[in-house]
């Protein structure tokens, strides 16, 4: 599969800072990872974008949850251990910093929020932005936790993170010296691709598990199937 700029970089990045960790085949596979959880975020984002009012702000939660799971699937996927608890506290505060780093973040959920109370084009609209979105999300959340290991392996040698300032102020670098308009250009693309090719078409008429591929319900807490938490 073709790997847009600014992923590939992160991942060339990691991979001269660990070497070993990354081959071919897990690069492609984080990569199709991250493409199935921003699909679904995309998808959730468009369902609960579709509710008056509160749409934004509930997609915003629910991609707090897909972050830190995502998280966990690359580092199955990398062969290393991070507490659940740490991925939650990282997860949240790269979005927070992506948020305070990303204008276009705030002002598109607050442009749902807006013309979800129009019927017709008006919530047609807001779908759409809240699809576009989720999915951006996720795929810049991807990006900076790549390249947080990368900061975390050249800084210590290893990826002992904890729920610490340190951590914190660590995201914030990372964060504030990424291409952050990059990244959500980068994202809207892909996004884009996933509409023309039809698969976020089809994600929206059965929509699937990130993880497993098991049919769920956008809102769904956990997969039935395999338990990874959806929200």
């Amino acid at each position: 599969m073709k790997i847009a700029p600014l992923l590939y970089a992160a991942f060339t990045e990691l991979q001269e800072a660990a070497m070993g960790l990354l081959s071919g085949t897990r690069i492609e596979t984080i990569a199709e990872k991250i493409n199935k959880f921003a699909i679904y975020s995309a998808v959730a984002g468009a369902a609960v974008c579709a509710v008056p009012g509160a749409g934004g702000t509930i997609a915003a939660l629910t991609q707090t949850g897909l972050v830190w799971t995502l998280y966990v699937q690359i580092n199955k996927t990398l062969g290393i251990s991070i507490k659940d608890n740490v991925l939650k506290f990282i997860g949240s505060a790269v979005l927070t910093n992506l948020a305070a780093n990303a204008g276009t973040y705030i002002v598109a959920y607050a442009a749902a929020s807006i013309l979800s109370f129009i019927p017709g084009l008006g919530t047609a609209g807001a779908v759409l932005i809240g699809a576009a979105t989720g999915y951006m999300v996720i795929y810049a959340a991807a990006i900076v936790y790549l390249k947080l290991l990368t900061k975390m392996m050249k800084t210590s040698g290893n990826f002992d993170f904890d729920e610490s300032e340190d951590t914190k102020a660590m995201i914030d670098e990372v964060v504030g010296s990424a291409d952050v308009k990059g990244m959500v250009e980068e994202g809207r693309d892909a996004f884009k691709a996933a509409r023309k090719s039809g698969e976020f078409k089809e994600a929206m008429k059965n929509p699937t598990c990130p993880s497993c591929g098991a049919p769920v319900t956008p809102g769904q807490k956990f997969c039935s199937e395999c338990g990874t938490p959806l929200n």
